[in-house]
C-alpha cells in the first residue's frame, strides 16, 4: 500500500538500502548479538584513534606507597593504520620488585586488533604453573594469565568495544591485577568513546 504523500517503490527503497550500507549494518548487529562482542557501525571505516593526550589522563594516579614514571604517549603505525597507546610504570617503595606496567590502547575498532575478545564465555584453564582465564569485569570483557612461581601477570581487557587496557604485574598477587583495573578511569574512557 502506498502513502499519499510518497509513492510506494519497491526498487528504489531497497536500491537505497543497500548503498546505504544497511544490509551490512543489519549483518553486523547479528554478529553482535550472537557472539556478545560490541562493534559499533562506524568501526567499519573512517574512525580515528583518540589522541594519546586523552588515553594518558586515564591512566591511574599514583597510590599512596608507589612511585611512578613519568606517563608516555605514542602514535605507532602498524600496516598502514596507526594506533594510539598511553602507558606508565608504578614500583611499590618499600618492595622496588613489584612494579605495576599500565597500558592503554586505542586501534578505533581496527578488527585485528580485537580478535582475541570476541568470545565473551567465561573460562578458567588451571595450569602446571598457574592459570588462564576469561570473565567480565562489569560488562568489560577481560582474559588475565598468572604465573603462580614467578608471582607475574597480565590482565587484558577491551572497555566499549574500543580501548583496549592492559595490566601487567611482578612480584604480585594475582588479586592486584583487578585492583589495578579499578583505579583506571573507566568512566573517562567511556566518554572518549
Amino acid at each position: 500500500m502506498s502513502s499519499p504523500h510518497r509513492p510506494y517503490r519497491p526498487c528504489a527503497t531497497r536500491n537505497r538500502l543497500l548503498r546505504s550500507g544497511a544490509v551490512k549494518l543489519h549483518a553486523l548487529i547479528i554478529a553482535t548479538v550472537l557472539t556478545g562482542f560490541i562493534l559499533p557501525a562506524h568501526a567499519q571505516r573512517g574512525l580515528e584513534p583518540v589522541h594519546y593526550f586523552n588515553l594518558i589522563n586515564c591512566l591511574a594516579r599514583t597510590p599512596d606507597g608507589y612511585t611512578s614514571s613519568k606517563p608516555v604517549g605514542a602514535k605507532v603505525v602498524t600496516g598502514g593504520s596507526y594506533i594510539t597507546e598511553a602507558s606508565r610504570q608504578y614500583s611499590k617503595k618499600d618492595r622496588p620488585t613489584k612494579v605495576i606496567r599500565l597500558k592503554i590502547a586505542d586501534a578505533a575498532y581496527k578488527r585485528s586488533f580485537y580478535e582475541e575478545f570476541q568470545s565473551t564465555k567465561s573460562f578458567n584453564n588451571e595450569l602446571p604453573d598457574g592459570y588462564y582465564s576469561g570473565y567480565k569485569i562489569g560488562s568489560y570483557p577481560v582474559l588475565e594469565r598468572y604465573n603462580n612461581r614467578r608471582r607475574e601477570g597480565t590482565l587484558r581487557g577491551v572497555v566499549e568495544g574500543r580501548f583496549i587496557v592492559e595490566i601487567t604485574g611482578y612480584d604480585v598477587d594475582p588479586a592486584e591485577l583487578v585492583g589495578w583495573w579499578q583505579r583506571i578511569n573507566i568512566p573517562m574512557l567511556v566518554a572518549l568513546h
